[in-house]
């Protein structure tokens, strides 16, 4: 039976073969019940289960006993996007963003080249942006190694670490180090530079970028970065929700936790490695990037709701903007000071849309 229309909020899942049938289950079981809570509600829906013809899809809704049941609905009024797999449904998306009485929450980030070239516009966060190239031949990693001590090839789309690579081209060492495409770790040899560039030019799965290395790790080898989570909140507006250290394994070259990383406290782990003098100037840095650079990715980009930044430290205590994700992971702050930010972390996206449900029915009215 459809279900008579009403404003909801609709969770855009990646489709998957098990049941529910949607990765972070939790996740939004944990939503669909807050929302109640407040009025406004929230259901999964998937690209896969949109009808544009009679204007419904098949959503998903975690009940009191528990359970997951599904039910036919009209459009949702609010769409939260958490969809991987873009290009696949992209007609889908393109789709349900040309009905007007469809509001995006935000739209999710282009690839990294793409986020790099909108953010370099800025002077001041351009300042802590390292170099980077489109890979369109081995001839720019040819001369970026010959600029370079060692330098990152990494996807331009691929996330959690895979298919990231360093590669050494120096006097008698030629080596590469990474993870594969099937997220493995490797190490390989070569005897000169053009075997080194022949064997990588056939790794290359999807497009590339390249960066000059930075030594992002703790003097003994230990891989780190800082993922900081900003997001709106109930009044509309960007604020941070947590920071905290992922760290990779010793002598890895990623940091996420999926690869075998841990998170940590910010402060006191920063505190093993540096003095409180770069400790002050560390904190003024990242707190200027996270000020400055989700309204102005948004000016460059459209609507975003919350952006996961990754910063790096070097070994002189260097602040570096690694990379910036629409669609970030929480893991990080389940795992620290005993989940004071998981709170927060979960239930801000449903703070700003019902923000936005608010200044829609205010609008309608007026």
């Amino acid at each position: 039976m459809k279900k008579k229309a009403t404003g909801y909020l609709g969770i855009l899942a990646t489709p998957s073969t098990k049941y529910p049938p949607f990765p972070d289950k939790s996740f939004y079981a944990y939503l669909t019940q807050a929302g109640k809570r407040i009025g406004l509600p929230v259901y999964v829906i998937l690209p896969t289960h949109i009808n544009f013809a009679t204007k419904t899809v098949i959503a998903y809704r975690y009940t009191a006993e528990k359970k997951w049941v599904k039910i036919r609905m009209p459009f949702p009024t609010l769409v939260y996007d958490r969809l991987s797999n873009r290009k696949k449904y992209e007609t889908q998306i393109k789709g349900l963003k040309s009905i007007s009485s469809i509001t995006f929450l935000g739209h999710v980030l282009g690839d990294k080249l793409k986020n790099h070239n909108h953010l370099i516009q800025h002077p001041g966060i351009a300042a802590h942006m390292p170099p980077t190239e489109l890979v369109t031949s081995m001839k720019v990693v040819r001369n970026m190694l010959d600029e370079y001590k060692a330098i990152i090839v990494k996807p331009m789309r691929n996330s959690l670490g895979i298919g990231v690579m360093k590669v050494t081209s120096k006097d008698n060492i030629h080596r590469v180090d990474g993870r594969d495409f099937k997220n493995k770790i490797f190490h390989r040899k070569f005897s000169n530079r053009s075997s080194l560039l022949f064997w990588l030019q056939n790794q290359f799965k999807a497009k590339m970028i390249a960066q000059p290395y930075l030594e992002l790790h703790t003097p003994d080898g230990v891989p780190f970065d800082i993922r900081v989570l900003v997001q709106k909140g109930s009044g509309g507006e960007w604020g941070e929700s947590g920071r905290a250290v992922r760290a990779g394994v010793a002598e890895g070259l990623t940091s996420n936790l999926c690869g075998g990383g841990k998170a940590y406290t910010c402060e006191p782990f920063l505190r093993q490695f540096f003095s409180e003098e770069q400790l002050i100037h560390i904190r003024r840095e990242i707190d200027f990037i996270i000020k400055e650079l989700p309204p102005f990715l948004e000016s460059r980009h459209g609507r975003l709701v919350e952006l996961g930044i990754d910063i790096g430290i070097d070994l002189s205590g260097k602040v570096w903007l690694i990379e910036v994700n629409s669609k970030p992971g929480r893991a990080s702050f389940r795992k620290i000071e005993d989940g004071k930010y998981r709170r927060d972390v979960q239930l801000n996206p449903l703070r700003y849309a019902y923000y936005l449900a608010q200044y829609r029915k205010k609008a309608a009215t007026s």
